[in-house]
């Protein structure tokens, strides 16, 4: 009959000194790493998704040439164009901001309209959709 290692391992454990006590620097390792990397995943995730949505939309604010308030139907002729997503108006509708794919339109094919139907207009500002709303969000802190 040999010797059976398990049917003595308490006995040559205690003999020996041999505790386990704790987790161990593998176990609590692997925990730290984990919470590390979930972490950042749950920072930088929802980020990379809002960024990856908005890469390619831009703003046009554009504002008519004699400041008068901007005609229901030119504004739902602009909203047929492809790639436009958004029309904003501001409180007065002396201004609008047009939020486009610039991958499908940009601003010669809106003053090709704005041309087409013969309104004089003025293109205020052209900004990255993201830029604009970080912008909106600093000013609303005001």
């Amino acid at each position: 009959m040999s010797y059976n290692f398990e049917k003595y391992r308490e006995k040559r454990e205690k003999v020996l000194g041999v505790k386990k006590r704790g987790v161990s620097f593998a176990t609590l390792a692997s925990i730290v790493s984990l919470v590390i990397v979930l972490g950042l995943g749950i920072v930088v995730v929802p980020k990379s998704i809002a960024y990856l949505n908005t890469r390619h939309l831009d703003d046009a604010i554009y504002k008519l040439q004699d400041g008068s308030p901007w005609p229901p139907e030119v504004i739902s002729a602009i909203q047929e164009l492809a790639g436009v997503k958004s029309i904003e108006t501001d409180t007065n509708s002396s201004r609008i901001v047009i939020t486009f794919d610039k991958s499908v339109t940009g601003t010669p094919d809106i003053n090709a309209l704005f041309k087409q139907r013969d309104i004089e207009t003025v293109l205020l500002n052209q900004v990255g959709h993201a830029h604009r709303k970080k912008i909106l969000e600093k000013e609303a802190k005001f």
